[in-house]
């Protein structure tokens, strides 16, 4: 299955294209929105609600250059991203953030739910230090990617990734544990 070039002809208007793309991807999708999902208790989103708002999301992007099946993984992860942020911060803004939104990842060496917001706070100081060590995180956290994939949409080794990672996961740790302390202060 050439993912790239459905992604192509669907990015060209060709309907049946996108339709033919999320129908191969719709269970690896709903898998990995299950997964962001399944220890929020405070949020009214579904995995379909994830799942298709981020397809539509995907679907307002103008400028996309699909390189196979883990790029448009990759996008899709970024694009739950965006959603996840964004409903919780019409929560936090609505006055209920008392409850935080959490986020569960199936990532093997990262157990604990994080706060989504200060994650998000995490990832844009990272993002200043190294565009893509947040990326890796991104695509682990939100997107399941396995090391293979990721390197894969980064055009860079498996053990370059594996390094990158487990030094981007201790800076992590340390960062999202200052920020518990500050907050218990």
């Amino acid at each position: 299955m050439d993912f790239a070039l459905l992604a192509s002809q669907w990015r060209d208007g060709d309907r049946n294209a996108g339709d033919q793309l999320f129908r191969k991807l719709d269970d690896e999708l709903r898998r990995i929105a299950a997964a962001k999902l399944r220890c929020e208790r405070h949020t009214s989103l579904s995995t379909g609600d994830l799942v298709n708002e981020a397809v539509l999301r995907f679907s307002r992007l103008t400028v996309m250059e699909f390189h196979g099946r883990a790029h448009i993984l990759a996008l899709a992860s970024r694009m739950m991203r965006q959603v996840l942020i964004d409903a919780a911060r019409q929560r936090a803004a609505a006055k209920r953030g008392d409850t935080p939104v959490t986020l569960c990842t199936n990532v093997p060496d990262w157990q604990q739910p994080l706060d989504i917001l200060e994650l998000e706070f995490a990832l844009e100081k990272l993002s200043e230090l190294d565009p893509d060590r947040c990326r890796i995180v991104e695509m682990r956290f939100f997107g399941g990617m396995s090391h293979a994939d990721i390197a894969a949409v980064l055009g860079i080794s498996e053990p370059t990734v594996k390094r990158r990672w487990a030094s981007t996961r201790a800076w992590l740790h340390n960062h999202l544990s200052q920020a518990n302390v500050a907050r218990s202060q």
